[in-house]
């Protein structure tokens, strides 16, 4: 059985990036795969040992601090989490959350990012296509999740995101699982190989 938690749908559920846990379950029922999720509102304790697969997304500003503030306790849980190669996937502004593991560098940017988006991963094979509206940019040399094409026969590439074992973060939207099925089955296979 499979363990999903979708942390603080109700509070962050911008752009329909709740999406992105409708396309996982999709795909894991068509692979008749068990599975469960969990919803985690903000009076719910976290318990990072039962979950296989971690997903945050997008949020309005004034609830990204709040959020940031719930999760500043469990941070040595957090950390364990992702030492132990379990899946985490941040979305959007939520990216913005994250800056108290010091994993990466979140930039404000003085101009919104906004346009569609078409990039390459090594992720898996063939293109993905999404969209950014986002102030916050991941700032990293390594483990760069996206490069992303730059306008119609433009040759320049911008970097975009970052991993780090099994933790994934991109301010790209979409909901992006659900715009990509070679990247929602990339997780697929993550989580199925972990149960094997």
């Amino acid at each position: 059985m499979i363990t999903i938690a979708h942390l603080y749908p109700y509070e962050l559920a911008l752009y329909g990036e709740n999406g992105n846990i409708k396309a996982l379950t999709y795909y894991l029922d068509k692979e008749n795969i068990k599975y469960k999720v969990v919803l985690i509102d903000k009076e719910d304790k976290l318990e990072f040992s039962k979950y296989d697969f971690i997903y945050i997304g997008s949020g309005r500003k004034k609830y990204l601090e709040d959020v940031k503030k719930r999760l500043l306790p469990y941070k040595e849980e957090l950390e364990n989490y992702i030492e132990n190669d379990k899946i985490l996937l941040v979305t959007g502004n939520a990216i913005s959350i994250f800056t108290f593991l010091n994993k990466y560098d979140v930039e404000y940017c003085e101009t919104r990012e906004i346009h569609d988006v078409d990039a390459t991963t090594s992720l898996c094979k063939g293109n993905m296509k999404g969209f950014q509206n986002t102030e916050y940019l991941i700032s990293t040399t390594k483990d760069i999740l996206f490069n992303i094409n730059e306008g119609v026969g433009n040759a320049k590439t911008l970097m975009e995101g970052f991993k780090y074992k099994n933790f994934y973060a991109t301010s790209i939207i979409g909901p992006i699982l659900a715009r990509n099925d070679n990247l929602c089955n990339y997780f697929i296979k993550l989580l199925t190989d972990d149960k094997n």
